[in-house]
């Protein structure tokens, strides 16, 4: 992870020092487990500390730029990047000390995405992208490149499903409960494809760049399942490499 740009070095330096907080508290969490409302209430309050901790971070080191969360939005007077941040995506199962969860951030700038960071870091898991330059996921000590699967027949395929439900003609589904995870999975080839009904854009914005710079394909459909002007506005969104298209999406909206 020698060659970060400084936008990145920045978005993993604040993911990595949330992680403290969120290690601790999940260990916590676990020994919750017996009485759910004291996880709750709990994990709630871990969720805040976390949030705080990486918009602070990410904003004293770049306090011009925008910031949104689920929980607000700080306006910069760079009014031409911002942050989009998830400081918990895949509440739930933080809340019942399921390790499927990832803090997420990307950089926009206008309507492009520069550069996204998804890390879980109970799995010690970090995937990071920046447009033009590839995917990777660093783990162990290791950083290496990744890139979507090659399958090439639907049938078979393995499908994160966020959302609702798709038709799965012998192909397995997956629910992850954590669409950036999911999303990040589909970049590194574990799974082969990725449909999100009704998601918003702290869900899939880390993710879609992942999927885009390790060679896959991001297609946005509307209500009428017609392309949509942009990912964030869409009402489906599906996601896969880019040997099983159409068969997939077939496969994914004969059940919607």
């Amino acid at each position: 992870m020698d060659n970060l740009s400084s936008n990145l070095n920045v978005m993993v330096a604040a993911v990595k020092t949330a992680a403290r907080f969120m290690l601790r508290d999940f260990g916590e969490i676990e020994q919750l487990q017996s009485s759910l409302k004291g996880a709750e209430g709990f994990a709630s309050l871990s969720k805040t500390k976390i949030e705080k901790t990486l918009t602070d971070a990410l904003l004293d080191a770049r306090p011009k730029y925008g910031l949104i969360s689920r929980t607000g939005e700080a306006k910069g007077t760079d009014i031409s990047h911002r942050f989009i941040v998830n400081a918990i995506d895949g509440y739930a199962n933080f809340v019942r000390g399921l390790p499927f969860f990832a803090m997420s951030i990307v950089l926009q700038e206008q309507k492009n995405l520069l550069a996204s960071v998804v890390y879980n870091p109970v799995l010690d898991k970090l995937f990071y992208a920046e447009k033009g330059t590839g995917a990777f996921i660093s783990e162990t000590r290791m950083t290496r490149r990744i890139r979507v699967s090659h399958r090439t027949n639907p049938k078979g395929s393995t499908i994160a499903i966020s959302g609702g439900e798709a038709s799965a003609l012998e192909t397995t589904m997956l629910t992850l409960g954590s669409d950036s995870l999911a999303l990040a999975y589909l970049a590194a080839g574990m799974v082969d494809g990725f449909a999100g009904f009704s998601r918003d854009v702290f869900d899939l914005a880390a993710g879609v760049l992942l999927v885009k710079e390790a060679g896959g394909k991001v297609l946005a459909l509307d209500e009428a399942g017609k392309p949509a002007e942009h990912p964030f506005i869409a009402k489906t969104i599906i996601c896969e490499n880019n040997h099983l298209q159409p068969g997939l999406t077939g496969i994914i909206m004969g059940g919607v």
